[in-house]
């Protein structure tokens, strides 16, 4: 499980339609963009938003309007393409910001076979790894989310491992790089996930 508390600020792509979801309710939808990065390492981020709420003005939002979006964000993966969806809890058009994308994470998953890498860094030592989070995406069919940490904790955790299962929360961060846009995560708290094993 994968999903993080945002807040974006980019250009609307798709203005504002309204659809029915599974429940016959009906919500507003819109795409935008967002900018992250810098110079070579940069990446246009396309983002779905949904909104349910009672800001009727929502649906008065055009392709090409600026806004500033918070809310729930999700991310799913088909193949070899990853896709952010937002559950907006707000949303204000006419803002005159830069781009920017800023939230919380919230993950519960597996680490990968490497396990965790010890490092020294100029503030002391740290350490990072690699984890995925399976998400269904069809009838008995899973895509794997990895997440890369770091974290700077006191404690050794020393009971961190390959396929050790975590429940962490941290500060979110998308990195671009070589094309490819990486999931990362800074650990504000970190404890083990005790998953039923009933369920993958």
């Amino acid at each position: 499980m994968i999903k993080s508390k945002v807040t974006v600020i980019g250009t609307v792509t798709r203005s504002a339609d309204i659809k029915n979801g599974r429940d016959a309710q009906p919500f507003i939808t819109f795409g935008m963009r967002v900018h992250i990065g810098d110079g070579d390492d940069s990446a246009d981020l396309d983002i779905s938003v949904a909104y349910d709420g009672k800001d009727e003005d929502v649906l008065f939002t055009n392709k090409g309007d600026r806004v500033k979006v918070q809310g729930v964000m999700t991310f799913k993966k088909m193949g070899d393409v990853t896709y952010y969806n937002l559950s907006a809890e707000k949303v204000q058009n006419g803002v005159n910001e830069e781009d920017s994308f800023s939230g919380t994470l919230h993950f519960k998953g597996t680490l990968g076979a490497k396990g965790v890498v010890q490092r020294q860094g100029k503030k002391g030592p740290f350490r990072h790894f690699d984890a995925y989070s399976a998400e269904k995406v069809g009838e008995d069919q899973y895509s794997y989310i990895w997440v890369h940490f770091v974290d700077f904790g006191d404690d050794q955790r020393i009971w961190l491992g390959p396929k050790t299962k975590v429940n962490a929360e941290g500060t979110l961060e998308l990195q671009p790089f070589q094309g490819r846009v990486s999931i990362n995560c800074r650990i504000d708290s970190l404890s083990k996930w005790n998953k039923d094993n009933n369920n993958r």
